[in-house]
């Protein structure tokens, strides 16, 4: 409780004291939200914009809001990003912004309660869960910088309970609400093949398929190549994106110490995370468990994994909690204690100082104990 105060006065202290529409430590307030609200009118106004046309996109954000001339943003995110945003794209950056920051507060708490009632029998303390998930760093950052890791979260959390219902074709349909960020799709995608969950995989198809057709619609049917030739162009750009060391969450932020193999040992150590993963899915350990493992698989091969979209841990932390408190009480004190580092180090750029960032450490050996655990039924369970 005295984190989430602290973080929350932090927080919303900075952001009133500052100047205008930059708060106390010169950050645009909203910070990436601006990209959205951009996409949101351009998207509209002609062609989708290109990653050549990067500087008209820039000069377009500075008419809508001169005080983010310091940001530059390539279009990077899919055409759904567009639509989503369009209608808070017609009204005040200032209300705009204060709308979507109440949206991403309400969804996630609506998530966590929701989540939360399939554990509260054996984590019965509602105070303590409010606390723990208001003084989540990662989601802290999320309000802050006005991210959209809010799609991804929803993907995940209704994926789970449409398994949980027996509806895999549903479960597939929600998890494509994760291409708002695409990269998160990426051990999920390996996973569904490798274990054949033909089913969601059928589900996921009809998703992509719908969100298409509503692009095509509502924006032309050039837009899809368009985008097309945006992800085709990311490696040249990519250098401009390349995050801090410190800002990053995943296995590519160790990966990138060694440079000269950097990007083949990221993908080795991916392909493990995914192997481990499907492992995992074939056991019959519970459905959380196994929903854990893959979120959390997913972050860790997220190429591009900053702190707010770490908001998405907040499902497996809920959900591995009650399973050790339910039935691994022999890992539940280590669990506990790991869940704490993580808490302390998604707020401590600890690769400033000693190169590495100690979160992805403390998550990679919890990815890799959880998996252990629930392997230990071996496997035996068919596809969904």
């Amino acid at each position: 409780m005295i984190a989430a105060v602290g973080l929350w006065i932090w927080a919303i202290g900075g952001t009133l004291a500052g100047d205008g529409y930059r708060n106390l430590a010169g950050q645009l307030v909203g910070g990436d939200f601006i990209q959205l609200y951009t996409l949101g009118h351009v998207a509209f106004d002609g062609a989708y914009p290109a990653l050549d046309a990067a500087d008209a996109l820039h000069a377009r954000q500075v008419e809508l809001l001169p005080a983010s001339d310091p940001e530059f943003y390539f279009p990077v995110y899919p055409p759904q990003a567009a639509l989503v945003f369009a209608p808070l794209a017609r009204l005040p950056y200032a209300v705009a912004l204060g709308i979507w920051t109440f949206l991403l507060v309400l969804a996630y708490a609506g998530i966590v309660w929701r989540t939360w009632q399939s554990v509260r029998d054996v984590l019965p303390d509602p105070v303590f869960v409010a606390a723990a998930a208001a003084a989540f760093p990662p989601f802290v950052n999320l309000v802050l910088f006005g991210q959209t890791t809010l799609f991804p979260l929803l993907g995940f959390f209704l994926g789970w309970l449409a398994l949980e219902r027996g509806r895999p074709i549903y479960a597939g349909a929600a998890l494509t609400l994760l291409a708002i960020k695409p990269q998160f799709g990426l051990a999920l995608g390996a996973v569904v093949i490798l274990t054949g969950q033909w089913r969601i995989l059928a589900g996921a198809l009809l998703g992509f398929a719908v969100q298409a057709s509503a692009v095509i619609v509502l924006m032309g049917e050039k837009t899809i190549a368009t985008y097309a030739g945006n992800v085709l162009g990311f490696a040249r750009i990519e250098p401009l994106l390349e995050p801090k060391p410190w800002q990053m969450h995943s296995l590519r932020s160790l990966t990138n110490l060694v440079p000269e193999i950097g990007t083949i040992l990221f993908l080795l150590l991916a392909a493990g995370v995914v192997l481990v993963a499907a492992a995992v899915w074939r056991s019959t350990a519970p459905l959380p468990a196994k929903f854990s493992v893959l979120v959390m698989g997913s972050v860790l091969v997220n190429p591009h994994l900053f702190v707010y979209d770490a908001a998405v841990l907040a499902l497996p932390l809920l959900w591995l909690g009650g399973w050790m408190e339910r039935d691994r009480l022999e890992f539940r004190r280590a669990y506990w204690l790991s869940v704490y580092a993580l808490f302390v180090l998604f707020l401590i750029p600890t690769a400033r100082f000693v190169y590495v960032q100690l979160s992805v450490v403390v998550l990679v050996w919890l990815f890799w104990r959880v998996a252990q655990i629930a392997r230990s039924d071996r496997i035996t369970v068919a596809a969904v």
